[in-house]
């Protein structure tokens, strides 16, 4: 007789296999995924205007939902375009890529489409193009078959005319553009755009110039007139320049306003215009790729200005030339104006020193507390007892300061009672021990503090942040971070971080510190979730309540992106009970923001 064979071994070694093979399967899948990209520039990386395209391009290319592997060539045109040039890159590329099949082809100004049509069937053949940063219309080859093209729609006419608005007085325009392949063409588009201003005033298109010629005419010009700087990469003489060289002798020079085209010619003395974005521009590119490569059909020529246009000016130039800023269109951007110290702390001098009173009373009971403890020997459940009221006293001053924050933020104060209570059901669900949740629900209610040290301007204004202004915004996680500094109990060190990683998210985009997943502070991640709930669901001194179903909608989205996607379905799971404590604690009555300091004061425990 033969022994009994177990044939348990070798189902468990068939599924142990598969545990290791298939991870790698799937690793390599998901790789395979990822579309492959070349960019193609038409100039060298010194150049910011390119600079700014490819992070604008890396701005879609890497983002989370797409993470495409990509390549990036620079053809250096403004050196090197002579037609052998060309072709030898052609050449080179073709060597380079001839077994590197590309899912799509990102390309940006014209050297770089030329190249590619002329070269297209050699080169890539059947692969999905976009180009970015096209002069014109006219500009675009007659071969580029199914390419996407997005034009370089310059707002010549915006500008100028709001330039016109903001110096009355203005009789002349002197345009300066060189005479490179780039300035011909929007030479062009220049003259057909201001057609309807050359009935009521003087532009006089300058002929090329030495860079010598270029100064000494701008030092020339008297008031009354205006010099509207457009391209000026290669002069008269063929001296070849940087982005900011000519616009900065310009400005430094020329005694009337220089109004600008182009983004990267600012920051360099010059009054501004209604700008032209190259980050805009390449964004726009790889935006279009990804779509066609999805299947969708994205328009054939993009022409517009929305989205790569925008109002910029300088404060320094608007200030030299006293141009008034009410003179400015609505929604401008204002670059370098200065902020007084005086003016942006102001109201949070006053609301420190209360924050600092407060906090002095806790570190007082605090100290108060710990003495009554050496006194106390009269067994655990006295103690145990005592150690509660602390917690409990901390809990109440912590939520009456949360309280002061969001009053000033113009936000209901049961804002902080429901993120504590939604933070605390969170973290119960969590699995966290009595103490911890303890310590979330104390500690959710700070998340804000930093908020004291934001300008009221800022904190209330009700419509759309610039970028400045959320960049300033940005300051109270480190403000708030700095402000509960003062101990390392346990209760303010939740607390603490808790107010600097709240505004992190799950995928690393967030601010202060960039932190990625589980790097994330427990607290802060719920925090974060149960702040955003209440702030969509019942609204902000910024915008109005979300519905429902939006609020549920824009969780659900950003699961895995901004929010733990186990807090994320934890949330789903309870959401019944979150509605329910938000319910609960919806004020229920209409409170006045503010006390009328002008009437006379009265006892508010007494009946008048």
């Amino acid at each position: 007789m033969h022994p009994p064979v177990d044939r348990r071994w070798p189902t468990l070694f068939t599924i142990l296999l598969l545990l290791a093979v298939l991870p790698f399967h799937a690793t390599a899948d998901d790789r395979a995924l990822r579309p492959r990209v070349l960019v193609l520039h038409s100039y060298a990386p010194d150049f910011s205007w390119t600079r700014d395209m490819q992070a604008g391009i890396v701005s879609v290319l890497e983002a989370p939902e797409v993470q495409a592997r990509y390549r990036v060539e620079y053809m250096d045109a403004k050196h090197y375009a002579s037609p052998s040039a060309v072709k030898q890159l052609a050449a080179l590329y073709r060597e380079k890529y001839r077994d590197t099949p590309f899912d799509g082809i990102i390309l940006t100004d014209d050297h770089a489409l030329d190249l590619v049509a002329q070269h297209r069937e050699e080169l890539f053949p059947h692969t999905p193009i976009a180009a970015c940063g096209i002069n014109d219309a006219k500009s675009i080859p007659t071969n580029v078959g199914d390419m996407h093209i997005i034009i370089e729609s310059v707002a010549h006419l915006e500008t100028l005319e709001a330039a016109l608005r903001q110096n009355p007085e203005t009789r002349k325009i002197f345009v300066m553009i060189d005479n490179t392949l780039t300035g011909q063409s929007i030479r062009r588009d220049f003259l057909e755009q201001v057609r309807p201003l050359t009935d009521r005033m003087a532009i006089d298109l300058l002929p090329a110039m030495t860079r010598e010629e270029l100064i000494r005419f701008a030092q020339g010009r008297v008031a009354g007139e205006l010099i509207y700087l457009l391209v000026y990469f290669e002069d008269a003489a063929g001296q070849v320049f940087e982005a900011a060289e000519i616009p900065q002798a310009i400005a430094a020079h020329a005694p009337v306003p220089v109004y600008v085209a182009w983004d990267f010619q600012m920051h360099s003395g010059v009054v501004g215009g209604c700008v032209t974005s190259a980050f805009g521009h390449g964004q726009k590119a790889a935006q279009t790729l990804m779509e066609r490569l999805t299947g969708t059909h994205p328009p054939a020529v993009y022409n517009q200005l929305l989205g790569v246009n925008q109002y910029t000016y300088d404060y320094n130039a608007l200030q030299r030339f006293a141009i008034p800023l009410a003179s400015l269109p609505a929604n401008a951007v204002l670059l370098n104006r200065p902020l007084s110290y005086f003016a942006i702390h102001r109201s949070a001098i006053l609301t420190a020193l209360a924050i600092i009173g407060i906090l002095s009373v806790i570190i007082a009971l605090l100290t108060q507390n710990v003495l009554k403890q050496r006194k106390i020997n009269r067994g655990n459940a006295e103690i145990l007892a005592l150690n509660r009221e602390m917690i409990e006293t901390q809990l109440d001053l912590l939520s009456t300061l949360g309280e002061v924050i969001e009053t000033r933020s113009h936000d209901t104060a049961n804002h902080v009672q429901r993120v504590a209570a939604y933070s605390a059901l969170l973290g119960q669900k969590w699995g966290l021990a009595p103490e911890e949740i303890m310590l979330l629900k104390a500690a959710s209610p700070m998340h804000d503090i930093g908020k004291i040290g934001i300008p009221d301007a800022i904190l209330h204004k009700p419509g759309r942040l610039t970028d400045e202004e959320y960049e300033i915004i940005k300051h109270h996680t480190t403000i708030g971070h700095r402000i509960l500094g003062i101990s390392d109990r346990k209760l303010m060190a939740s607390a603490r971080t808790i107010a600097l990683q709240h505004h992190e998210r799950w995928d690393g985009s967030g601010y202060p510190c960039g932190l990625k997943g589980e790097e994330i502070s427990l607290p802060a991640r719920i925090s974060a979730l149960a702040d955003v709930y209440d702030a969509l669901s019942l609204g902000r001194v910024y915008k109005q309540a979300w519905p429902r179903e939006q609020v549920l909608q824009f969780i659900r989205q950003e699961r895995g992106t901004m929010f733990d996607p186990q807090i994320v379905d934890l949330f789903f799971e309870h959401l019944d009970e979150l509605e329910a404590i938000k319910l609960r604690l919806t004020d229920p009555v209409q409170r006045p923001d503010n006390e009328n300091l002008a009437d006379p004061v009265r006892c508010p425990v007494r009946a008048p």
